[in-house]
């Protein structure tokens, strides 16, 4: 049996496992990266964006500060026949000696990982440095609502590849002077159980603009989904498209 990890958060199996049915942004960034020959990802996780990319034949680097998470996007990338060049390091201060970057993604709320406003930047600007003259800078983020702030506690089930069956009960909550949302998480697996956190900054779009802004970026467009719909206050998603000023 398959116990709880100390932070399952950062687990690259149970991180597989409990998001094996997520696919709907997948078509998103392909179409993103349809012209770009090399791509960077950050917050790269287990490569469930990084291998389709590199798989439509785009060269893929990826910066995760997970080892874990590092070591099962090997291993995905081996079962997918695809070479990537996987980092693990902090998104807010890297450097990887390049300045060709045609794409550069913040997929699926990667950069609320980021718990400050300062983080947040730093990681745009290392961004900055690494991007082409003529490439493009693509952040994905939740759109926050006073409903999805203070939803429901939810259950994930998923099942690990030894067949081990997981549980998670989530508790939410939000500190607004923080612009902090929580998740307090019970995990349990068979008889073992244990806790863990995630918080998230809550980045609204006034506050991307400005980031964006301050880190030599003009945004070229904002969507409010997967589909390129036009973001308002029902979009369920925050995208930005983002080109480095000259």
């Amino acid at each position: 049996m398959s116990t709880p990890p100390r932070s399952f958060l950062n687990d690259g199996e149970h991180y597989d496992a409990c998001h094996a049915s997520r696919h709907d942004d997948l078509l998103f960034w392909i179409k993103m990266a349809s012209s770009a020959k090399s791509v960077l990802e950050l917050a790269c996780g287990t490569g469930r964006i990084a291998i389709p990319l590199a798989v439509k034949g785009a060269r893929v680097s990826g910066i995760d500060n997970s080892q874990s998470m590092i070591d099962q996007g090997k291993r995905n990338a081996r079962g997918a026949g695809v070479d990537i060049d996987w980092i693990v390091g902090d998104m807010r201060q890297f450097d990887l000696g390049r300045d060709d970057f045609d794409l550069v993604v913040v997929a699926f709320n990667g950069l609320n990982l980021l718990l400050t406003l300062e983080d947040a930047l730093a990681c745009l600007r290392c961004a900055r440095k690494h991007l082409a003259p003529n490439g493009r800078l693509v952040i994905d983020t939740f759109l926050p609502t006073p409903e999805r702030l203070v939803a429901e506690d939810l259950q994930i089930d998923y099942t690990l590849p030894d067949d081990a069956k997981v549980t998670i009960n989530a508790r939410r909550s939000y500190d607004p002077a923080a612009q902090i949302r929580s998740l307090d998480l019970q995990v349990t697996n068979g008889n073992e159980s244990g806790t863990d956190r995630q918080d998230v900054h809550v980045y609204y779009p006034s506050e991307l603009s400005l980031l964006v802004s301050q880190a030599d970026f003009d945004v070229v467009a904002m969507y409010g989904g997967y589909d390129q719909r036009r973001l308002d206050a029902l979009s369920r998603r925050c995208i930005f498209v983002c080109t480095p000023l000259a």
